[in-house]
């Protein structure tokens, strides 16, 4: 292909930003079209920095992107796409080999990803050195069925935030987007665990319903999570990034499964 190029979104608006998402993941496993609202939100919350966001270019179009965020010397891949029209012509791996590049110029020791399972992108991540670290799981749940059989202990305590995540931090090793930092940025965030601090889960929102975390170390904090989980959001509710745990084995028990898998990456820069 003749009149490539690939240069930083620093100077794109929000509204062409958004145009380009939406154009780029057409045909995903999954909607993923943005409005320009959830555009900013998402860029907001992801503290993408677009000047190390990198877009590959043909013909002067924008035929694909990746978006990096970054914490500190760790750097996530906050959305990655190329266009329909301009798949499987080596353009994602050009795109991903010059936003490694950047990212080693700014001093980013790491950079984490998540990919779905079934997504050939995982191929390209692989040849440019990134390497499977787990699987997260993605739960949407929709009608629990006999959630009035669950046992409904006492309500976990509202607790203050600085230890909710110091006792998280010592039992539980987070996916990107459930790190503190990323959780923090949500509205009105709240969070609860039980008494004996084995178990707990986030909230945020207007109306602090929005399952944001949840983790647990016993059996019993997992069923104590899944209550309070049911009392708060109902028997429909939705969770993302759950690595293999006490959680994810007891909704097993229930016949609850994930609706996807995705793997973690992370490639180490030198």
């Amino acid at each position: 292909m003749k009149n490539i190029r690939i240069a930083a979104l620093i100077n794109i608006n929000l509204n062409e930003m958004t145009k380009i998402w939406n154009r780029c993941w057409q045909g995903y496993y999954y909607d993923m079209s943005y409005t320009p609202e959830h555009m900013r939100g998402w860029l907001d919350l992801s503290q993408v920095s677009l000047q190390h966001s990198m877009a590959i270019f043909v013909e002067g179009q924008i035929a694909g992107f990746a978006l990096l965020s970054l914490d500190g010397t760790d750097g996530w891949i906050a959305g990655a796409c190329i266009d329909p029209d301009y798949r499987r012509k080596g353009l994602f791996t050009a795109l991903m080999r010059v936003e490694l590049e950047v990212a080693r110029r700014i001093g980013l020791k790491r950079i984490y990803l998540e990919v779905l399972e079934q997504n050939h992108a995982r191929k390209v991540y692989q040849s440019v050195g990134f390497k499977k670290l787990r699987l997260l799981n993605i739960y949407r749940v929709q009608n629990m069925i006999d959630y009035n059989r669950i046992f409904v202990p006492l309500p976990f305590e509202v607790t203050p935030l600085e230890k909710y995540f110091d006792k998280r931090q010592a039992i539980f090793k987070p996916a990107w987007q459930r790190r503190e930092g990323y959780l923090r940025r949500h509205v009105s965030i709240s969070a609860v665990m039980n008494s004996t601090g084995s178990a707990g889960a986030m909230f945020a929102g207007d109306k602090a319903t929005l399952l944001i975390d949840a983790w647990s170390t016993t059996a019993a904090g997992a069923e104590d999570v899944i209550s309070t989980i049911i009392r708060r959001k109902g028997t429909s509710w939705s969770l993302t990034n759950q690595p293999e745990d006490q959680i994810t084995d007891y909704l097993k028990t229930w016949g609850i499964n994930p609706s996807a898998k995705q793997y973690e990456m992370c490639i180490e820069l030198t």
